[in-house]
Protein backbone atom coordinates (compact mmCIF):
# COMPACT_ATOMS: atom_id res chain seq x y z
CA UNK A 1 0.00 0.00 0.00
CA UNK A 2 1.53 3.34 -1.12
CA UNK A 3 1.33 6.07 1.53
CA UNK A 4 2.10 9.78 1.58
CA UNK A 5 2.31 12.34 4.37
CA UNK A 6 -0.59 14.76 4.09
CA UNK A 7 -1.17 18.01 5.97
CA UNK A 8 -4.64 19.10 7.09
CA UNK A 9 -5.21 22.75 7.89
CA UNK A 10 -6.55 24.01 11.20
CA UNK A 11 -10.36 24.17 11.27
CA UNK A 12 -10.79 24.83 14.98
CA UNK A 13 -8.76 25.23 18.21
CA UNK A 14 -5.35 25.20 16.47
CA UNK A 15 -5.91 21.60 15.42
CA UNK A 16 -3.98 21.41 12.19
CA UNK A 17 -2.25 18.05 11.81
CA UNK A 18 -0.42 15.70 9.45
CA UNK A 19 -0.58 11.93 8.93
CA UNK A 20 0.40 9.19 6.50
CA UNK A 21 -2.59 8.35 4.23
CA UNK A 22 -2.87 6.00 1.19
CA UNK A 23 -1.94 8.06 -1.86
CA UNK A 24 -5.10 7.36 -3.85
CA UNK A 25 -7.55 8.04 -1.01
CA UNK A 26 -9.70 11.15 -1.33
CA UNK A 27 -9.68 14.00 1.20
CA UNK A 28 -13.11 15.65 1.09
CA UNK A 29 -13.70 19.37 1.45
CA UNK A 30 -15.78 19.97 4.57
CA UNK A 31 -18.42 22.72 4.60
CA UNK A 32 -17.83 25.73 6.85
CA UNK A 33 -19.73 25.43 10.12
CA UNK A 34 -19.66 26.66 13.68
CA UNK A 35 -18.85 24.13 16.41
CA UNK A 36 -21.79 23.14 18.63
CA UNK A 37 -20.85 21.17 21.72
CA UNK A 38 -24.19 21.40 23.54
CA UNK A 39 -24.43 17.63 23.10
CA UNK A 40 -21.64 16.11 25.23
CA UNK A 41 -21.01 13.43 22.58
CA UNK A 42 -20.73 15.88 19.66
CA UNK A 43 -17.36 16.15 17.90
CA UNK A 44 -16.34 18.76 15.33
CA UNK A 45 -14.95 17.23 12.08
CA UNK A 46 -11.34 18.06 11.30
CA UNK A 47 -10.93 15.93 8.14
CA UNK A 48 -12.62 13.13 6.21
CA UNK A 49 -10.69 10.80 3.87
CA UNK A 50 -12.25 7.91 1.94
CA UNK A 51 -11.01 5.01 -0.16
CA UNK A 52 -11.73 5.49 -3.89
CA UNK A 53 -13.90 2.41 -4.46
CA UNK A 54 -15.18 1.26 -1.07
CA UNK A 55 -17.04 2.37 2.03
CA UNK A 56 -13.83 2.86 4.02
CA UNK A 57 -13.45 6.13 5.92
CA UNK A 58 -10.72 7.84 7.92
CA UNK A 59 -12.38 10.44 10.20
CA UNK A 60 -10.59 13.01 12.37
CA UNK A 61 -12.64 14.98 14.91
CA UNK A 62 -12.31 16.86 18.20
CA UNK A 63 -14.26 18.48 21.04
CA UNK A 64 -13.42 20.16 24.35
CA UNK A 65 -12.14 17.65 26.90
CA UNK A 66 -14.45 16.79 29.81
CA UNK A 67 -13.90 18.22 33.27
CA UNK A 68 -13.64 14.95 35.18
CA UNK A 69 -13.05 11.25 34.65
CA UNK A 70 -10.21 9.44 32.90
CA UNK A 71 -9.40 9.07 29.24
CA UNK A 72 -10.59 5.47 29.56
CA UNK A 73 -13.94 6.73 30.92
CA UNK A 74 -14.31 9.20 28.08
CA UNK A 75 -13.60 6.54 25.46
CA UNK A 76 -16.23 4.17 26.87
CA UNK A 77 -18.75 7.00 27.19
CA UNK A 78 -18.47 7.88 23.51
CA UNK A 79 -18.36 4.26 22.33
CA UNK A 80 -21.55 3.42 24.21
CA UNK A 81 -23.37 6.53 22.99
CA UNK A 82 -22.57 5.66 19.39
CA UNK A 83 -23.71 2.00 19.67
CA UNK A 84 -20.17 0.72 19.18
CA UNK A 85 -19.39 -2.69 20.67
CA UNK A 86 -15.76 -2.73 21.73
CA UNK A 87 -13.68 -5.81 20.94
CA UNK A 88 -10.51 -4.47 22.53
CA UNK A 89 -9.30 -1.26 24.19
CA UNK A 90 -6.07 -0.23 25.88
CA UNK A 91 -3.46 2.51 26.30
CA UNK A 92 -1.17 3.58 23.46
CA UNK A 93 1.15 6.45 22.50
CA UNK A 94 -0.02 8.76 19.70
CA UNK A 95 1.52 12.11 18.79
CA UNK A 96 3.74 11.90 21.86
CA UNK A 97 0.91 11.61 24.40
CA UNK A 98 -1.02 8.81 26.07
CA UNK A 99 -4.09 7.64 24.14
CA UNK A 100 -6.78 4.99 24.42
CA UNK A 101 -6.91 2.86 21.27
CA UNK A 102 -8.96 -0.16 20.27
CA UNK A 103 -11.36 -1.84 17.87
CA UNK A 104 -15.16 -2.01 17.86
CA UNK A 105 -18.02 -3.16 15.66
CA UNK A 106 -21.14 -1.29 14.60
CA UNK A 107 -24.20 -2.46 12.63
CA UNK A 108 -25.00 -0.67 9.36
CA UNK A 109 -26.95 -1.06 6.13
CA UNK A 110 -23.78 -2.53 4.55
CA UNK A 111 -23.51 -5.16 7.28
CA UNK A 112 -21.18 -5.16 10.24
CA UNK A 113 -18.61 -2.36 10.20
CA UNK A 114 -15.29 -2.57 12.03
CA UNK A 115 -14.24 0.70 13.64
CA UNK A 116 -10.64 1.16 14.74
CA UNK A 117 -10.54 4.11 17.13
CA UNK A 118 -8.24 6.24 19.23
CA UNK A 119 -8.91 9.00 21.80
CA UNK A 120 -6.24 11.38 23.01
CA UNK A 121 -6.28 14.60 25.05
CA UNK A 122 -3.96 17.48 24.21
CA UNK A 123 -4.22 20.90 25.85
CA UNK A 124 -7.86 20.46 26.83
CA UNK A 125 -8.77 19.18 23.36
CA UNK A 126 -10.22 15.64 23.08
CA UNK A 127 -9.26 14.22 19.68
CA UNK A 128 -10.94 11.19 18.12
CA UNK A 129 -9.36 9.25 15.22
CA UNK A 130 -11.25 6.44 13.46
CA UNK A 131 -10.95 4.11 10.49
CA UNK A 132 -14.27 2.50 9.57
CA UNK A 133 -14.51 -0.39 7.09
CA UNK A 134 -16.85 -3.27 6.25
CA UNK A 135 -15.89 -6.35 8.24
CA UNK A 136 -14.67 -8.14 5.12
CA UNK A 137 -12.23 -5.33 4.29
CA UNK A 138 -11.06 -4.45 7.79
CA UNK A 139 -7.93 -6.60 7.69
CA UNK A 140 -7.01 -5.29 4.24
CA UNK A 141 -6.65 -1.73 5.60
CA UNK A 142 -5.02 -2.59 8.91
CA UNK A 143 -1.65 -1.41 7.55
CA UNK A 144 -3.15 2.00 6.67
CA UNK A 145 -4.53 2.42 10.21
CA UNK A 146 -1.25 1.74 11.97
CA UNK A 147 0.65 3.90 9.48
CA UNK A 148 -1.71 6.79 10.20
CA UNK A 149 -1.53 6.30 13.99
CA UNK A 150 2.25 6.07 13.92
CA UNK A 151 2.65 9.26 11.89
CA UNK A 152 -0.17 11.41 13.33
CA UNK A 153 1.25 14.74 14.57
CA UNK A 154 -0.37 18.00 15.69
CA UNK A 155 0.93 21.30 14.33
CA UNK A 156 0.40 22.89 17.74
CA UNK A 157 0.91 20.26 20.45
CA UNK A 158 0.16 21.47 23.99
CA UNK A 159 0.68 18.37 26.12
CA UNK A 160 -1.74 16.00 27.84
CA UNK A 161 -3.03 15.91 31.41
CA UNK A 162 -2.84 12.09 31.34
CA UNK A 163 -0.06 9.58 31.76
CA UNK A 164 -0.47 5.90 31.06
CA UNK A 165 -1.14 5.36 34.76
CA UNK A 166 -3.79 8.12 35.09
CA UNK A 167 -5.52 7.46 31.76
CA UNK A 168 -7.31 4.41 33.19
CA UNK A 169 -9.27 4.02 36.46
CA UNK A 170 -7.31 2.83 39.48
CA UNK A 171 -8.12 -0.74 40.63
CA UNK A 172 -10.48 -0.98 43.68
CA UNK A 173 -8.67 -1.23 47.03
CA UNK A 174 -8.99 -4.27 49.27
CA UNK A 175 -11.50 -3.89 52.13
CA UNK A 176 -8.86 -4.50 54.83
CA UNK A 177 -5.20 -4.46 53.88
CA UNK A 178 -4.28 -6.92 56.62
CA UNK A 179 -7.15 -9.39 56.46
CA UNK A 180 -9.05 -9.06 53.20
CA UNK A 181 -6.24 -8.53 50.71
CA UNK A 182 -5.47 -12.22 50.25
CA UNK A 183 -9.17 -13.09 50.05
CA UNK A 184 -9.77 -10.37 47.46
CA UNK A 185 -6.86 -11.55 45.32
CA UNK A 186 -7.79 -15.22 45.54
CA UNK A 187 -11.44 -14.62 44.64
CA UNK A 188 -10.69 -12.36 41.71
CA UNK A 189 -10.67 -14.29 38.42
CA UNK A 190 -7.34 -14.67 36.70
CA UNK A 191 -7.15 -12.38 33.67
CA UNK A 192 -7.15 -14.36 30.44
CA UNK A 193 -3.86 -14.75 28.66
CA UNK A 194 -3.71 -12.33 25.73
CA UNK A 195 -4.40 -14.09 22.45
CA UNK A 196 -2.12 -12.91 19.68
CA UNK A 197 -3.81 -12.32 16.35
CA UNK A 198 -2.66 -14.85 13.78
CA UNK A 199 -3.14 -15.10 10.10
CA UNK A 200 -5.51 -17.88 9.03
CA UNK A 201 -3.99 -21.14 7.79
CA UNK A 202 -5.37 -23.93 5.62
CA UNK A 203 -5.81 -26.05 8.74
CA UNK A 204 -8.35 -23.48 10.02
CA UNK A 205 -10.61 -24.36 7.09
CA UNK A 206 -10.12 -28.14 7.02
CA UNK A 207 -13.21 -30.34 7.41
CA UNK A 208 -11.25 -33.61 7.63
CA UNK A 209 -7.99 -35.10 8.79
CA UNK A 210 -7.18 -36.81 5.46
CA UNK A 211 -7.29 -36.02 1.74
CA UNK A 212 -10.10 -38.53 1.10
CA UNK A 213 -12.32 -35.85 -0.48
CA UNK A 214 -9.81 -35.69 -3.36
CA UNK A 215 -10.10 -39.37 -4.24
CA UNK A 216 -11.50 -39.51 -7.81
CA UNK A 217 -13.67 -42.48 -6.82
CA UNK A 218 -15.23 -40.77 -3.80
CA UNK A 219 -19.01 -40.71 -4.25
CA UNK A 220 -19.31 -36.94 -4.78
CA UNK A 221 -16.43 -36.87 -7.27
CA UNK A 222 -17.72 -39.88 -9.17
CA UNK A 223 -21.17 -38.29 -9.48
CA UNK A 224 -19.70 -35.02 -10.75
CA UNK A 225 -17.56 -36.93 -13.25
CA UNK A 226 -20.49 -39.00 -14.51
CA UNK A 227 -22.60 -35.86 -14.97
CA UNK A 228 -19.86 -34.27 -17.07
CA UNK A 229 -19.07 -31.55 -14.52
CA UNK A 230 -15.36 -32.34 -14.42
CA UNK A 231 -12.56 -34.38 -12.88
CA UNK A 232 -10.49 -34.19 -9.72
CA UNK A 233 -7.13 -32.54 -10.54
CA UNK A 234 -3.97 -34.53 -9.95
CA UNK A 235 -2.87 -34.50 -6.30
CA UNK A 236 0.82 -33.55 -6.20
CA UNK A 237 1.39 -33.75 -2.45
CA UNK A 238 -0.41 -34.01 0.89
CA UNK A 239 0.56 -32.93 4.40
CA UNK A 240 -1.46 -34.42 7.23
CA UNK A 241 0.24 -32.16 9.79
CA UNK A 242 -1.05 -28.97 8.16
CA UNK A 243 -4.14 -30.63 6.59
CA UNK A 244 -3.32 -29.31 3.15
CA UNK A 245 -3.12 -30.88 -0.31
CA UNK A 246 -1.31 -29.52 -3.36
CA UNK A 247 -3.03 -30.03 -6.72
CA UNK A 248 -2.24 -29.37 -10.39
CA UNK A 249 -5.07 -27.34 -11.89
CA UNK A 250 -5.15 -27.93 -15.63
CA UNK A 251 -7.64 -25.13 -16.31
CA UNK A 252 -5.52 -22.50 -14.57
CA UNK A 253 -2.08 -23.98 -15.36
CA UNK A 254 -1.07 -23.74 -11.72
CA UNK A 255 -0.25 -25.78 -8.66
CA UNK A 256 -2.25 -24.64 -5.65
CA UNK A 257 -3.16 -25.70 -2.11
CA UNK A 258 -6.53 -26.59 -0.60
CA UNK A 259 -7.51 -27.67 2.92
CA UNK A 260 -8.52 -31.25 3.61
CA UNK A 261 -12.22 -32.02 3.32
CA UNK A 262 -12.99 -29.72 0.39
CA UNK A 263 -13.87 -31.05 -3.08
CA UNK A 264 -12.01 -29.85 -6.20
CA UNK A 265 -13.20 -30.33 -9.78
CA UNK A 266 -11.55 -29.21 -13.03
CA UNK A 267 -13.41 -29.19 -16.37
CA UNK A 268 -10.63 -27.73 -18.49
CA UNK A 269 -12.13 -24.23 -18.38
CA UNK A 270 -12.18 -23.59 -14.66
CA UNK A 271 -11.18 -25.21 -11.39
CA UNK A 272 -13.88 -25.39 -8.71
CA UNK A 273 -13.18 -25.62 -4.97
CA UNK A 274 -16.39 -26.77 -3.28
CA UNK A 275 -17.42 -26.56 0.36
CA UNK A 276 -18.78 -29.87 1.70
CA UNK A 277 -21.49 -27.82 3.48
CA UNK A 278 -22.54 -26.34 0.11
CA UNK A 279 -22.26 -22.77 1.41
CA UNK A 280 -19.09 -21.66 -0.41
CA UNK A 281 -17.82 -22.13 -3.95
CA UNK A 282 -14.49 -20.79 -5.23
CA UNK A 283 -14.21 -20.84 -9.01
CA UNK A 284 -10.74 -20.31 -10.46
CA UNK A 285 -10.13 -19.37 -14.09
CA UNK A 286 -7.73 -17.32 -16.18
CA UNK A 287 -8.65 -14.05 -17.91
CA UNK A 288 -6.77 -12.54 -20.85
CA UNK A 289 -5.83 -8.94 -20.05
CA UNK A 290 -5.57 -7.75 -23.69
CA UNK A 291 -3.90 -4.56 -22.50
CA UNK A 292 -6.44 -3.85 -19.76
CA UNK A 293 -5.35 -3.08 -16.22
CA UNK A 294 -7.01 -4.46 -13.09
CA UNK A 295 -9.37 -1.48 -12.74
CA UNK A 296 -10.62 -1.96 -16.30
CA UNK A 297 -11.12 -5.70 -15.76
CA UNK A 298 -13.04 -5.05 -12.55
CA UNK A 299 -15.11 -2.37 -14.30
CA UNK A 300 -16.17 -4.97 -16.88
CA UNK A 301 -17.00 -7.51 -14.18
CA UNK A 302 -19.04 -4.91 -12.30
CA UNK A 303 -20.91 -3.95 -15.45
CA UNK A 304 -21.85 -7.60 -15.95
CA UNK A 305 -22.94 -7.92 -12.33
CA UNK A 306 -25.24 -4.92 -12.71
CA UNK A 307 -26.82 -6.55 -15.77
CA UNK A 308 -27.32 -9.86 -13.96
CA UNK A 309 -28.81 -8.55 -10.68
CA UNK A 310 -31.37 -5.78 -10.04
CA UNK A 311 -29.75 -3.75 -7.20
CA UNK A 312 -26.31 -5.12 -6.34
CA UNK A 313 -24.10 -3.35 -3.83
CA UNK A 314 -20.56 -3.22 -5.24
CA UNK A 315 -17.31 -2.33 -3.51
CA UNK A 316 -13.62 -2.48 -4.40
CA UNK A 317 -10.69 -3.48 -2.24
CA UNK A 318 -7.06 -4.45 -2.54
CA UNK A 319 -4.83 -6.57 -0.33
CA UNK A 320 -1.30 -7.64 -1.18
CA UNK A 321 -1.29 -8.87 -4.77
CA UNK A 322 -5.09 -9.16 -4.86
CA UNK A 323 -7.47 -6.56 -6.28
CA UNK A 324 -11.13 -7.39 -5.96
CA UNK A 325 -14.77 -6.53 -6.50
CA UNK A 326 -17.23 -7.41 -3.75
CA UNK A 327 -20.94 -7.84 -4.56
CA UNK A 328 -23.71 -7.91 -1.95
CA UNK A 329 -27.51 -7.67 -1.95
CA UNK A 330 -27.94 -10.38 -4.57
CA UNK A 331 -29.81 -13.66 -4.52
CA UNK A 332 -30.03 -16.89 -6.49
CA UNK A 333 -33.24 -18.93 -6.29
CA UNK A 334 -34.50 -16.66 -3.53
CA UNK A 335 -31.43 -17.34 -1.36
CA UNK A 336 -29.22 -14.41 -0.37
CA UNK A 337 -25.61 -14.79 -1.53
CA UNK A 338 -22.53 -12.62 -1.92
CA UNK A 339 -19.82 -12.79 -4.58
CA UNK A 340 -16.23 -11.60 -4.55
CA UNK A 341 -14.16 -11.44 -7.75
CA UNK A 342 -10.47 -11.50 -6.85
CA UNK A 343 -7.77 -10.84 -9.46
CA UNK A 344 -4.26 -12.21 -8.94
CA UNK A 345 -1.14 -12.03 -11.16
CA UNK A 346 -0.52 -15.03 -13.43
CA UNK A 347 2.82 -16.02 -14.96
CA UNK A 348 2.75 -13.16 -17.54
CA UNK A 349 1.06 -9.78 -17.86
CA UNK A 350 -1.07 -11.22 -20.65
CA UNK A 351 -3.40 -12.96 -18.21
CA UNK A 352 -4.65 -12.83 -14.64
CA UNK A 353 -6.04 -15.50 -12.37
CA UNK A 354 -9.55 -14.82 -11.13
CA UNK A 355 -11.13 -16.36 -8.06
CA UNK A 356 -14.90 -15.90 -8.03
CA UNK A 357 -16.07 -16.57 -4.49
CA UNK A 358 -19.77 -17.31 -4.02
CA UNK A 359 -20.77 -17.52 -0.37
CA UNK A 360 -23.56 -17.20 2.13
CA UNK A 361 -23.42 -13.80 3.89
CA UNK A 362 -22.58 -15.52 7.18
CA UNK A 363 -19.39 -17.07 5.80
CA UNK A 364 -18.15 -14.19 3.68
CA UNK A 365 -15.05 -13.46 5.75
CA UNK A 366 -13.94 -17.08 6.02
CA UNK A 367 -14.63 -17.71 2.32
CA UNK A 368 -12.53 -14.73 1.22
CA UNK A 369 -9.74 -15.59 3.64
CA UNK A 370 -9.56 -19.08 2.14
CA UNK A 371 -9.59 -17.72 -1.41
CA UNK A 372 -6.71 -15.43 -0.48
CA UNK A 373 -4.74 -18.41 0.87
CA UNK A 374 -5.40 -20.40 -2.30
CA UNK A 375 -4.34 -17.56 -4.60
CA UNK A 376 -1.17 -16.86 -2.64
CA UNK A 377 -0.28 -20.58 -2.73
CA UNK A 378 -0.31 -20.69 -6.55
CA UNK A 379 2.79 -21.51 -8.55
CA UNK A 380 2.39 -21.34 -12.30
CA UNK A 381 3.44 -23.83 -14.95
CA UNK A 382 5.31 -22.55 -17.98
CA UNK A 383 3.00 -22.03 -20.94
CA UNK A 384 2.88 -25.22 -22.98
CA UNK A 385 3.00 -23.56 -26.39
CA UNK A 386 6.27 -21.81 -25.57
CA UNK A 387 8.08 -25.12 -24.98
CA UNK A 388 10.01 -26.73 -27.84
CA UNK A 389 7.88 -29.29 -29.64
CA UNK A 390 10.37 -32.07 -28.91
CA UNK A 391 10.04 -31.62 -25.14
CA UNK A 392 7.31 -33.79 -23.66
CA UNK A 393 4.60 -32.23 -21.51
CA UNK A 394 5.56 -31.82 -17.85
CA UNK A 395 4.99 -34.93 -15.79
CA UNK A 396 2.62 -33.10 -13.45
CA UNK A 397 0.06 -32.63 -16.25
CA UNK A 398 -2.72 -35.24 -16.48
CA UNK A 399 -1.61 -38.67 -17.65
CA UNK A 400 -4.16 -38.68 -20.48
CA UNK A 401 -2.65 -35.44 -21.86
CA UNK A 402 0.89 -36.78 -21.77
CA UNK A 403 -0.24 -39.94 -23.55
CA UNK A 404 -2.24 -38.04 -26.18
CA UNK A 405 0.69 -35.74 -26.98
CA UNK A 406 3.02 -38.71 -27.31
CA UNK A 407 0.61 -40.41 -29.75
CA UNK A 408 0.18 -37.17 -31.73
CA UNK A 409 3.95 -36.90 -32.17
CA UNK A 410 3.86 -40.42 -33.64
CA UNK A 411 1.10 -39.29 -36.05
CA UNK A 412 -1.38 -41.69 -34.37
CA UNK A 413 -4.04 -39.00 -34.37
CA UNK A 414 -7.22 -41.07 -34.00
CA UNK A 415 -5.71 -42.85 -31.00
CA UNK A 416 -4.69 -39.51 -29.48
CA UNK A 417 -8.22 -38.15 -29.91
CA UNK A 418 -9.67 -41.25 -28.24
CA UNK A 419 -7.30 -40.93 -25.27
CA UNK A 420 -8.54 -37.37 -24.72
CA UNK A 421 -12.19 -38.47 -25.00
CA UNK A 422 -11.58 -41.19 -22.41
CA UNK A 423 -9.64 -38.86 -20.13
CA UNK A 424 -12.14 -35.98 -20.27
CA UNK A 425 -15.65 -37.46 -20.20
CA UNK A 426 -17.46 -34.14 -20.77
CA UNK A 427 -17.61 -31.39 -23.38
CA UNK A 428 -14.19 -29.96 -22.47
CA UNK A 429 -12.61 -32.90 -24.36
CA UNK A 430 -13.23 -30.96 -27.58
CA UNK A 431 -11.34 -27.93 -26.26
CA UNK A 432 -8.43 -30.16 -25.19
CA UNK A 433 -8.38 -31.83 -28.61
CA UNK A 434 -8.35 -28.42 -30.31
CA UNK A 435 -5.38 -27.46 -28.16
CA UNK A 436 -3.54 -30.68 -29.07
CA UNK A 437 -3.94 -29.91 -32.77
CA UNK A 438 -2.82 -26.30 -32.21
CA UNK A 439 0.41 -27.59 -30.67
CA UNK A 440 0.79 -30.01 -33.61
CA UNK A 441 0.34 -27.09 -35.99
CA UNK A 442 3.13 -25.15 -34.24
CA UNK A 443 5.45 -28.16 -34.31
CA UNK A 444 4.91 -28.90 -38.00
CA UNK A 445 5.12 -25.24 -38.98
CA UNK A 446 8.46 -24.98 -37.16
CA UNK A 447 9.66 -28.09 -39.01
CA UNK A 448 8.75 -26.55 -42.39
CA UNK A 449 5.84 -28.96 -43.06
CA UNK A 450 3.35 -26.43 -44.48
CA UNK A 451 0.69 -28.98 -45.60
CA UNK A 452 0.82 -30.73 -42.22
CA UNK A 453 0.54 -27.42 -40.34
CA UNK A 454 -2.47 -26.40 -42.44
CA UNK A 455 -4.21 -29.73 -41.80
CA UNK A 456 -3.57 -29.35 -38.05
CA UNK A 457 -4.96 -25.79 -38.16
CA UNK A 458 -8.18 -27.03 -39.75
CA UNK A 459 -8.56 -29.86 -37.20
CA UNK A 460 -7.99 -27.45 -34.33
CA UNK A 461 -10.52 -25.00 -35.75
CA UNK A 462 -13.04 -27.82 -36.25
CA UNK A 463 -12.81 -29.03 -32.64
CA UNK A 464 -13.08 -25.58 -31.10
CA UNK A 465 -16.27 -24.93 -33.11
CA UNK A 466 -17.55 -28.37 -32.07
CA UNK A 467 -16.83 -27.43 -28.44
CA UNK A 468 -18.96 -24.27 -28.64
CA UNK A 469 -21.79 -26.13 -30.39
CA UNK A 470 -22.32 -28.42 -27.39
CA UNK A 471 -23.77 -25.69 -25.14
CA UNK A 472 -27.06 -26.65 -23.51
CA UNK A 473 -28.33 -23.16 -22.60
CA UNK A 474 -28.21 -19.62 -23.91
CA UNK A 475 -25.90 -18.43 -21.16
CA UNK A 476 -23.55 -21.34 -21.63
CA UNK A 477 -23.67 -20.84 -25.39
CA UNK A 478 -22.55 -17.23 -25.02
CA UNK A 479 -19.69 -18.21 -22.72
CA UNK A 480 -18.50 -21.07 -24.94
CA UNK A 481 -18.73 -18.91 -28.05
CA UNK A 482 -16.51 -16.31 -26.40
CA UNK A 483 -13.99 -19.04 -25.55
CA UNK A 484 -14.15 -20.32 -29.13
CA UNK A 485 -13.53 -16.86 -30.58
CA UNK A 486 -10.61 -16.18 -28.22
CA UNK A 487 -9.06 -19.57 -29.00
CA UNK A 488 -9.43 -19.19 -32.76
CA UNK A 489 -8.00 -15.67 -32.67
CA UNK A 490 -4.89 -17.09 -30.99
CA UNK A 491 -4.85 -20.00 -33.46
CA UNK A 492 -4.86 -17.60 -36.43
CA UNK A 493 -2.15 -15.51 -34.80
CA UNK A 494 0.02 -18.60 -34.24
CA UNK A 495 -0.48 -19.77 -37.83
CA UNK A 496 0.19 -16.31 -39.28
CA UNK A 497 -3.00 -15.96 -41.30
CA UNK A 498 -6.56 -17.30 -41.50
CA UNK A 499 -6.81 -19.99 -44.21
CA UNK A 500 -10.59 -19.93 -43.86
CA UNK A 501 -10.91 -16.19 -44.52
Amino acid sequence: MDLSLRKFTDRVAELGFSAQIPVDWIAHELPPEEPDFSNPTSFFPLALVTAPHAAIVFAFAARPAYDDGTLHDWAWYNLNNNQLTARAIGPARIAGVTAMMGEATQPSELGTMVVRFAFLEDGGRLINLTLTAPELLADAVREAWFAMIGSFALETPKGSRFTEETATPAPPPAVDPDIEAHKFASEAPEPPEPVAEKDPTFADFAFAGTAASLDPEAKVNANLRDKGIGLVPKVIATDDATKVATLAGGAILAHFNVPYGWYVIDDGKRTLVLDPKDEVQISLNTMATEGRDYDELLNELEAQVRKDYPEPECMRFAYGKIEALGVRNIAVGGQAIEQYHMLFPHRTDEMVLRARVTTSPERRTAACNLAELILNSCSFEPERREAPASVPAPKDLPAWWNKAVALEQQDRLEEAEQVIRDGVPHLAFAHATADMYRLRMLRLKSAGDAPGALAAFKKSSHFIFFYASMATSGGEGTALSEERDEFREQLVSDYGSDPGA
